[in-house]
């Protein structure tokens, strides 16, 4: 199981740890309120069929004014997900750790490339 509070780099917009509210077998949800907007991150892995998809998602939510009537607000949500679908017998964690380090790259994360890749093993290892 992963660290409660997951810890965030300070170099992120969160700033700050985020304190988890829920763990289940194979899934944990963390929550943290920042200004005005509300950060959830659930990382879930499910097992079937010889592999296992591990999903890391991250919502923002916030109250924003509506661009159409000045007068009421509306809830605005954004997703962000990094999936991993893999075998498990045929790939090992440390070929799907090079996968999502590749995958950086293809983002043209530079900066973050070359990061602790610890988190990232333990997701891999099904952590959550």
């Amino acid at each position: 199981m992963l660290a409660d509070p997951l810890a965030i780099g300070v170099t992120y917009i969160t700033a700050a740890d985020i304190p988890r509210i829920s763990s289940e077998p194979n899934k944990s949800v963390y929550k943290l309120t920042v200004g005005s907007v509300i950060y959830q991150v659930t990382i879930s892995h499910v097992v079937a069929k010889g592999r296992r998809r591990t999903v890391v998602r991250l919502d923002a939510n916030t109250i924003a004014t509506n661009p159409f009537d000045s007068t009421t607000s509306v809830e605005d949500t954004t997703s962000t997900y990094l999936v991993i679908d893999r075998h498990l017998r045929y790939v090992t964690d440390a070929t799907v750790l090079t996968y999502v380090k590749e995958l950086m790259g293809v983002l043209d994360m530079a900066a973050f490339a070359n990061l602790t890749t610890t988190r990232s093993a333990q997701l891999i290892g099904g952590e959550s």
